[in-house]
């Protein structure tokens, strides 16, 4: 299964939290200078924001920090967006690969709303939304790669 479509939704969701005022503004958390040039490193920058949270667990500004994480990991997913998977893009013209884009748009929006939901449950400081929230990011990266990451 391919990290692209992972990455894709990622970076979308990354993308979208940096993109506008708020905690991420404000934060300690360093932020990337240059958005992602590609899928693959879109997939990568948002898979690294998540995985950045288990850093943060014992962290005294844990929460604050983790909101702020996780929106720059939203403008990330929103810079994916415009970005299409490699596998869309290898087929051929047509109803299928239209089908194929408005499915992975599909997936990034959703990623997107599960990382707005995942920084409204670290700014509400509450672990079992943080949990429920993390858990909608894993089903959807699940889902992208089984369909846009096949070939790896």
């Amino acid at each position: 299964m391919k990290k692209e479509s992972f990455y894709i939704i990622l970076a979308l969701v990354t993308a979208l939290g940096l993109s506008g005022p708020g905690v991420a503004g404000d934060s300690e958390v360093p932020e990337k200078a240059a958005p992602p040039k590609d899928m693959a490193e879109a997939m990568d920058a948002m898979s690294g924001s998540l995985k950045l949270l288990r850093r943060l667990r014992r962290d005294p500004d844990r929460w604050t920090k983790s909101a702020a994480m996780v929106a720059k990991g939203s403008s990330v997913v929103i810079s994916a967006m415009r970005m299409v998977p490699r596998e869309i893009q290898n087929l051929p013209d047509g109803p299928e690969k239209l089908t194929a884009l408005a499915d992975s748009r599909r997936l990034m929006g959703l990623t997107l709303a599960g990382y707005a939901r995942l920084e409204l449950a670290f700014l509400a400081e509450d672990e079992e939304q943080v949990d429920e929230a993390l858990d909608v990011l894993k089903e959807l990266k699940a889902e992208s790669h089984e369909k846009y990451n096949r070939g790896e």
